[in-house]
């Protein structure tokens, strides 16, 4: 599976607040409550939480990792390793803990769809604290009904295993007829989940009333009052969406706990799913951090509980009495650019109007702050605005309320600033080609020769291609499956052009999923082999534009699912513009 380096685009600093000051805020549900920083936890893809050890948790790496287990506390922190003897890691994707102290591994990744060697092996669970291996004490072979499918998703309820499949189309719930070891079967098909699709994980209540299955950007929780699973998966789920690019789930009572396969962990309140309420990004600074003290007034930290919510963490709270009161932070900037504003609010009947200020520009409109209900972590974007490189003051204010609102109070968890300048949408493609011919000839790329978008070439399979011009998706993003095509191990081509006015410093913004390389008027200026998935802005590359049309090549090798790539150049006067075809580029 792919690991994914999910970091922020800008650097935000200046800690005023003490230490005491941040350690009295828990952590709120979009932000991570811990992470694996043991060196061996390199993916984690199962989670459960301990049945006779009160606050341990295990979790275990997917395929290509040691035949390992981990015990680790809340936080991530490890407590133990613990070696199972007696099963190969072949591509564990899940784990599961029943009522007798029991763990089940999921040996039962299968993205080939070409495994027949699918199994669920169990362990007693040992003693984080004093025994150092397990020894599988059954395996349970097996093979689906109809067609073989991937899952990644496994349970236990009643002490039966249950796998939940990972496709495209839908998600299907699979049990075991009974437990007969070592005995390969047929599994029953219990039915398909209404709405999930591309289950990464699955985890079930200890009383088997709740059901969640995650994917990498929103989890369902389907519910009943007896426990028919087969029901339940039919009924309305909850559904939160999220961005977390979620592999594993649990359940501690009624809480959740996720994991993902950049190591963090998650934790997310029961009333904060039922009541489907929005989860903001986790790519968020904050403002507590950010505080100028001498510069504000009228304001207190707050933790959400002493304010009416029940989460963890805090907010920057300003006075509820009147209008006007202000916070002030500073923000630095590692590039100057255009970029988008946003500020994670709290909202009450008590909350007021909200207006937001960068280096003395205003920015957007006064966001209206009321709501019935309290409710934490509503995202609002203001606008975009061009900022330095360097610190950057921003400034929120407290304008007035609503008629309904009974006070002036503002609360603000966070700010997020994200780049905003436009990215590349029309590109001419090339391929697939073997990869094994990557970045060598094909197609010839040098400063003294520009490319020649009317050759033609023998992709794979000794097909005849050429250069197509094509359009991104709305978001910016570059689709080569959609544009070249489905296979594994090939690489693609795109070029565009650049034009700048003149010589500028710029730095060239870039995600791809996955190895790339990018040369600029001929010359390779990035080249990256990595296993990843698509990001935009994962990549900086500070670069120098010539005047006129500029040359933007890439290179994209696709061994997986997903083949994209994203591109845009830091901009912040809008100088720049794009072109994907010489022939009708104009200076």
């Amino acid at each position: 599976m792919k690991f994914l380096l999910y970091s922020l685009i800008f650097i935000l600093t200046t800690t005023i607040a003490t230490a005491e000051d941040l350690a009295s805020f828990g952590t709120p549900p979009w932000q991570p409550t811990g992470k694996y920083i043991h060196p061996d936890i390199r993916e984690s893809s199962g989670i459960v939480a301990s049945k006779q050890f009160e606050g341990v948790y295990w979790t275990l790496n997917d395929s290509g990792n040691p035949s390992v287990i981990y015990a680790t506390k809340r936080n991530g922190e490890l407590i133990k390793e613990i070696k199972v003897r007696g099963s190969r890691n072949f591509d564990w994707e899940a784990l599961g803990i029943d009522n007798k102290g029991q763990l089940w591994i999921g040996d039962i990744g299968n993205n080939s769809r070409m495994r027949f060697d699918l199994n669920v092996v169990v362990v007693k669970e040992p003693n984080p604290y004093t025994e150092t291996e397990a020894k599988v004490i059954a395996k349970y072979p097996y093979r689906y009904p109809d067609n073989n499918v991937d899952a990644e998703g496994l349970f236990i309820a009643n002490d039966i295993p249950y796998i939940v499949s990972k496709e495209q189309s839908e998600a299907v719930l699979y049990r075991f007829p009974a437990l007969k070891a070592g005995k390969k079967q047929v599994l029953e098909r219990v039915g398909e989940f209404t709405e999930a699709k591309l289950v990464t994980g699955a985890g079930i209540s200890q009383d088997g009333k709740r059901l969640a299955v995650c994917t990498y950007n929103s989890l369902w929780v389907y519910h009943s009052t007896d426990g028919d699973l087969a029901q339940m998966i039919q009924g309305k789920p909850r559904v939160l969406r999220h961005n977390f690019l979620g592999e594993a789930i649990c359940f501690e009572g009624y809480n959740l706990y996720l994991t993902n396969e950049a190591r963090d962990i998650y934790t997310l309140p029961q009333f904060w799913y039922e009541k489907q309420w929005e989860l903001p990004p986790k790519d968020t600074q904050s403002a507590i951090s950010l505080l100028v003290k001498q510069e504000s007034e009228g304001y207190k930290l707050e933790n959400y509980r002493d304010a009416g919510i029940d989460i963890e963490g805090g907010h920057v709270a300003l006075n509820a009495k009147a209008s006007g009161v202000s916070v002030h932070q500073k923000i630095e900037i590692p590039y100057k650019n255009l970029y988008e504003i946003s500020a994670i609010l709290t909202r009450g009947p008590e909350y007021g109007h909200a207006e937001f200020t960068v280096n003395g520009t205003k920015i957007g409109q006064p966001y209206d702050c009321y709501h019935p209900e309290l409710i934490a972590g509503t995202l609002v974007t203001f606008g975009t605005i061009p900022l330095n490189q360097g610190d950057n003051q921003i400034v929120l204010r407290s304008v007035g309320k609503s008629t309904q609102a009974t006070g002036h109070k503002v609360g603000v968890d966070s700010y997020r600033v994200l780049h905003a300048s436009p990215f590349v949408r029309h590109y001419m493609v090339l391929g697939p080609f073997p990869k094994t011919d990557a970045n060598t000839t094909v197609p010839s790329i040098s400063p003294e020769n520009p490319l020649n978008l009317n050759k033609t070439y023998k992709g794979i399979e000794g097909k005849t291609i050429r250069w197509r011009e094509v359009d991104t998706r709305t978001n910016g993003m570059l689709d080569f499956r959609a544009n070249i095509g489905m296979n594994t191990g090939v690489v693609g081509y795109a070029v565009t052009y650049v034009y700048a006015p003149k010589t500028m410093d710029t730095v060239l913004l870039l995600g791809s999923d996955e190895t790339v390389a990018v040369w600029l008027n001929g010359t390779e200026i990035h080249k990256k082999r990595i296993y990843r998935r698509i990001t935009p802005d994962t990549d900086t590359i500070p670069c120098q534009l010539k005047p006129g049309w500029n040359e933007v090549v890439c290179s994209v090798e696709q061994n997986s699912w997903t083949w994209a790539l994203y591109l845009r150049f830091t901009d912040a006067d809008g100088m720049l513009k794009y072109n994907p075809h010489p022939k009708i580029m104009r200076d």
